[in-house]
């Protein structure tokens, strides 16, 4: 069916047609403490009670937006900034006090550098970010069983023995995400400082860990059928959400409830947090996940849409690995024989393929998906273009179906 024209509103029983919007929890104290707030249009004719609502949607969200409060990502970047700030100002000031003539030409330690990087970026990069840096220089550290170690003597050789040692223990993606880190903080250290060698010992070395990503593969309908009459009620929606939608995992275990949207009369997912610039997106929502969404906007767990969302506390903020794990539990018990490579960023795949399928041009898939080298190739296109209106995005969305798969279930 087609997305509903008359979303938000719904007709009293004298005939008049009412507004009614969910009420983020941090908005309640201006609406009384209600749940859902509630205005009459005035009037039984739809044409006029959808540009009534309309102009009310605008001010709504335009109210959400000054009554949103901090979030906890954004305390926990405040604080982390304020510690750096500190630790820099005493060491100024001891730098003033003890070497007044002391500069640049002396190498730094991998973890000042690890310091500086997060002091100058606090503002430019993402708490996760910077996280995965630490962490990044945390496990070469331990590798290298060193406490710390000064940059001008990190060299290819070094850099080979932590590699080693990890490919016996990590994915090799994971293991190339370290490097990436580690690279970034050497290239910022060559920036700032005046006495590291040339030539960054973190880069070029061909673990051509990308192959796996292009290598996921689709699952067969009969076992996503199997998977969704197996899976418990969140993962079940979780699956349907990833093959209706084409998000990551993380973006859709990320999704809060004030991020489903109505833009330009389409209600879309908003994803604020995305692995890529580029996948910061509207997304419009399938007519088939209408009344998942709604089951969820309409229940009180939390601020997050999905409720176990509401409940998982990681240092580096991601709600995704929690799904991740209990999706790969239930694949291998429901789909023993499954490949590795059959995980559940095979349905953004999926969803990708369906509407290849369709036709869709691939600018629009890639608007659709936050997929970089799917968008405008050419710097007129991307100066000049607006690009695709939400109502066209969301008649693509609304090409992908997949036959012998029920969404019904478990959502009346």
């Amino acid at each position: 069916m087609a997305i509903n024209n008359n979303q938000y509103l719904f007709q009293n029983k004298s005939g008049l047609w009412i507004f009614q919007i969910f009420v983020p929890k941090y908005m309640r104290h201006a609406f009384g403490h209600k749940r859902a707030w509630r205005k009459s249009t005035g009037t039984k004719d739809i044409v006029k009670a959808r540009q009534f609502r309309n102009h009310l949607l605008i001010e709504f969200n335009k109210l959400k937006e000054k009554l949103k409060p901090d979030t906890e990502e954004k305390r926990i970047s405040g604080a982390i900034a304020s510690l750096y700030q500190e630790v820099s100002t005493n060491n100024e000031i001891e730098d003033r006090r003890g070497k007044p003539d002391e500069d640049k030409t002396t190498s730094p330690t991998l973890c000042e550098i690890r310091d500086e990087y997060s002091e100058n970026y606090k503002n430019r990069r993402s708490y996760s970010t910077l996280s995965k840096s630490a962490r990044a220089v945390e496990v070469f550290l331990a590798t290298i069983q060193e406490t710390d170690i000064k940059i001008d003597l990190i060299g290819r050789r070094v850099v080979t023995q932590f590699i080693r040692t990890q490919q016996e223990r990590v994915a090799g993606q994971t293991l190339q995400n370290w490097l990436t880190c580690l690279g970034s903080l050497y290239e910022f250290a060559l920036r700032s400082y005046d006495a590291i060698p040339e030539g960054n010992p973190f880069h070029n070395h061909n673990l051509e860990a990308r192959r796996t990503i292009e290598s996921y593969e689709p699952f067969e309908l009969t076992q996503i059928k199997a998977l969704l009459d197996g899976a418990d009620e969140v993962i079940r929606d979780l699956i349907l959400m990833g093959l209706y939608s084409g998000c990551r995992l993380d973006e859709l275990a990320s999704l809060r409830k004030d991020e489903i949207v109505v833009i330009e009369g389409i209600r879309c997912f908003y994803i604020s947090k995305s692995k890529t610039k580029a996948g910061i997106r509207y997304v419009p929502i399938h007519s088939l996940l209408v009344g998942i969404v709604d089951k969820y906007l309409s229940q009180n767990h939390g601020d997050y849409l999905l409720p176990p969302s509401n409940r998982i506390i990681r240092k580096d903020g991601k709600k995704g690995p929690w799904y991740s794990q209990k999706f790969t539990r239930l694949r291998g018990h429901i789909l023993p024989t499954a490949t590795v490579r059959q995980c559940f960023h095979s349905l953004r795949g999926m969803f990708i393929t369906c509407l290849d399928r369709a036709g869709v041009s691939e600018s629009r898939i890639g608007s659709i998906t936050g997929h970089t080298e799917q968008k405008a190739k050419t710097e007129a296109f991307r100066t000049y273009s607006q690009g695709a209106s939400m109502k066209e995005l969301a008649t693509y969305v609304n090409l992908v179906t997949y036959k012998k798969i029920s969404v019904t279930k478990n959502n009346k």
